[in-house]
């Protein structure tokens, strides 16, 4: 039930009326509060549910390159998934050259997913 307050205007006509509802809020006003309130929590919800499927879309996305004596795949967040070398990688190359092989092929994904990212979203990555 409703609590009723008596209002009295004192320095002017001696009237007095009955005030139903508390703080001088409606129910109806309430009621509207609590609507939009769910209205927001509804939406904000379904934003994170589309932003939830698009990043596990995200996830399914690999870059790889293969470079005869180099194959590497990374996913779209830069994590490098598989590193696979040609046996005679390890006695083939000098420790600078291997280092170079290794920077060309990491720099062969990122422009793989530069591109990818530029024909998706018209702009680079940050």
């Amino acid at each position: 039930m409703t609590p009723e307050y008596e209002l009295t205007l004192v320095g002017g006509v001696d009237d007095t009326g009955i005030v139903s509802g508390s703080g001088g809020r409606s129910e109806r006003s309430d009621v509207a509060d609590r609507d939009l309130v769910e209205s927001v929590l509804r939406e904000l919800s379904e934003a994170a549910d589309k932003w939830e499927a698009l990043v596990a879309q995200a996830e399914t996305v690999t870059y790889s390159v293969d470079l005869g004596d180099i194959h590497a795949v990374a996913n779209s967040d830069g994590r490098l998934l598989e590193l696979t070398l040609h046996p005679g990688v390890m006695t083939g190359y000098a420790h600078s050259e291997l280092a170079d092989r290794l920077n060309l092929a990491i720099a062969a994904l990122r422009e793989e997913a530069e591109a990818e990212n530029q024909a998706r979203y018209g702009g680079g990555l940050k």
